[in-house]
């Protein structure tokens, strides 16, 4: 019984009683008030809700290499102020002539069919589905045609991107192909860079 009560004094062993277990600090209410009063906009609680769709496509399609796969995805969402766009995302890494605007196109392709699944049909799918991530049940005071406009404000973004081993290999470059979900084929573009001041 000493010899408990010793690794107890020396903290090698959890107090079986939980009135004898040290209690965390409390959290800090400035945290907690911030945290409790700042509220989440449309715009946020939409790319987080498409963020997720995105995560799921991704592994749904085994575009992460599957559970134990070792591909290097990074996958979600963003804001562009300068467009105010919304961009959903996917980046992987493909090794040489696999990087080609035929493959990113039909990992658009993909991505996109996943998304939609539960849409209806024709050109009123993705209206359909973005007002379901970006809207609220009320419809006072939100502009129209409010599915169409999130459909001009929303792009999907492949990026196959050079692997950590083709770093330094002449020529290795991106590629990059991007579209609205209304398209069924996905465009090349060059790499963003901000653009210039003013």
């Amino acid at each position: 019984m000493a010899g408990w009560r010793r690794l107890m004094a020396l903290g090698l062993v959890l107090a079986p009683f939980p009135a004898l277990a040290q209690q965390p600090p409390p959290v800090d209410p400035q945290l907690y008030q911030y945290l409790a009063e700042t509220p989440v906009t449309l715009l946020e609680w939409g790319m987080l809700r498409l963020g997720r769709d995105m995560q799921a496509a991704v592994t749904a399609l085994s575009l992460d290499g599957g559970r134990n796969g070792t591909a290097k995805v990074k996958t979600g969402t963003l804001f562009r102020p300068f467009d105010r766009r919304v961009v959903a995302y996917v980046s992987l890494p493909v090794a040489g002539k696999a990087r080609s605007l035929e493959q990113c196109q039909e990992i658009y392709g993909l991505l996109r069919e996943n998304l939609l699944a539960g849409a209806p049909g024709g050109l009123s799918g993705p209206p359909w589905y973005l007002q379901r991530l970006f809207g609220a049940d009320t419809r006072s005071g939100r502009p129209e045609p409010f599915g169409e406009m999130l459909v001009e404000m929303v792009l999907l973004e492949v990026t196959l991107r050079v692997p950590e081993a083709e770093n330094f290999t002449p020529g290795s470059k991106n590629t990059i192909c991007a579209g609205k979900l209304d398209q069924e084929q996905a465009a090349e573009i060059q790499p963003w860079r901000p653009p210039p001041p003013p």
